[in-house]
């Protein structure tokens, strides 16, 4: 399974949220199958999104896409938007 996580520190939820929904049709057409949003512990505006992909070529091209660097800048985000591709190397357990 592959997989982007993208970490965003923000400094206004809605206009953050605003982005992050009005990217979601961008997001199916580049292959994401869905995924969710989560809080870090950073402080109340340090949030994570991890989605599955359909393959890592599309999340590469994703992530890498012109208009996907723009919805970073969009977020408000303080300091840089990191995002990652990866991928599963095996299932463990608990």
């Amino acid at each position: 399974m592959t997989r982007v996580l993208i970490h965003h520190n923000v400094q206004d939820y809605d206009k953050f949220r605003t982005v992050f929904d009005f990217d979601a049709e961008r997001r199916r057409r580049y292959g994401s199958r869905g995924g969710v949003l989560l809080r870090g512990q950073e402080g109340p505006n340090d949030y994570f999104a991890l989605f599955d992909w359909d393959d890592a070529e599309n999340a590469r091209r994703f992530v890498a896409s012109f208009e996907t660097q723009e919805a970073f800048e969009w977020v408000s985000a303080v300091g840089p938007v990191t995002a990652w591709v990866l991928e599963d190397v095996e299932q463990v357990e608990v």
